[in-house]
């Protein structure tokens, strides 16, 4: 897993680790093609009871950014 300078300077502001982005990328997670980038992916993952993003670059190996889901992909998660 590579990931770029950006989302090193989210996790810190975010409390997100890089083991907590394997996690997601490499673990039970939904993926999703990006509606804004589509050369971008979202996978959705539940880690310590919460809900987050990982945006990939479309080799889904190179993280851009992790943030919390947004209500529309909590109900994505939840609705799997």
């Amino acid at each position: 897993m590579k990931i770029i300078k950006h989302a090193f300077e989210k996790f810190d502001e975010r409390t997100f680790t890089p083991e907590m982005a394997a996690k997601i990328v490499k673990g039970n997670r939904i993926l999703i093609s990006s509606k804004s980038n589509p050369d971008r992916y979202i996978a959705i993952g539940k880690i310590d009871g919460d809900i987050w993003i990982v945006v990939l670059e479309k080799d889904l190996y190179t993280v851009v950014t992790a943030r919390r889901a947004h209500k529309n992909e909590e109900k994505i998660w939840n609705s799997r």
